[in-house]
Order: C-alpha cells, then sequence, then structure tokens
C-alpha cells in the first residue's frame, strides 16, 4: 500500500474513533466500513466496526463482522466480549451470559500466559 493510502486509513481510523467518542457510533460505522473494504485484513478495525455497529443498534452488522473475524483466525479475547453485547443488544441474554464467561475465562488465561 502506498503511503496516501496509508495516511488516508489512519484519518479514517481516527475519524471513526472521534465519532464513537462523541455518540455518533452511526457515522463511525460508515467510516469503519470503508476501512474494511479498503482493508480486509485489518482485524483491528474489523473489531471497531463491530462495537461501533453494537452501538449504533446494528447487532445484527456486528454478529456479521464477529463471525468474519472467527473465520479469519482473529485470537482477541474481546471476541467474546463483543459477542456478549451483540448478544444483550438483541435480548439473548444466556447466549451473552456464556460469551461473557468466555471473555473472562480468555482474559484470564491471557494475564497468566503474561504473567508466566
Amino acid at each position: 500500500m502506498n503511503r496516501l493510502n496509508s495516511d488516508s486509513l489512519e484519518v479514517m481510523r481516527l475519524l471513526a474513533h472521534v465519532f464513537l467518542l462523541h455518540g455518533r457510533p452511526d457515522q463511525a460505522v460508515v467510516m469503519l466500513r470503508a476501512v474494511c473494504v479498503l482493508a480486509p485484513d485489518d482485524m483491528r478495525a474489523m473489531r471497531s466496526l463491530a462495537l461501533a455497529a453494537i452501538r449504533a443498534g446494528e447487532a445484527g452488522e456486528a454478529s456479521r463482522v464477529l463471525d468474519k473475524l472467527r473465520d479469519c483466525g482473529d485470537p482477541s479475547p474481546v471476541l467474546h466480549l463483543l459477542q456478549g453485547q451483540a448478544c444483550t443488544a438483541t435480548a439473548r441474554h444466556a447466549e451473552a451470559e456464556r460469551a461473557f464467561n468466555q471473555f473472562a475465562a480468555a482474559r484470564a488465561a491471557t494475564t497468566l500466559s503474561t504473567e508466566s
């Protein structure tokens, strides 16, 4: 990727972050969708898109993005947290509880492995 494209992606990521911080998740979703199209291997942008979609009331889109991340082999424990939030947003409380428990277990395992 050339320098101009890389800089443009960074600006788009920054704008999405600012939109999220200032209560405009719908605008963050737009920015992050574009980033994900331009940089389809950017797992961090996809996780951010899932968060923005949840906050924008688009839990279905968040679930699709999370499924894609899992298919790509994203090892981040944050996927469980985001899945729990998406499930909570759609009143699937039992699934949300399982996802939150998986997040807590994954974080604990990560903490233990970094302390060793």
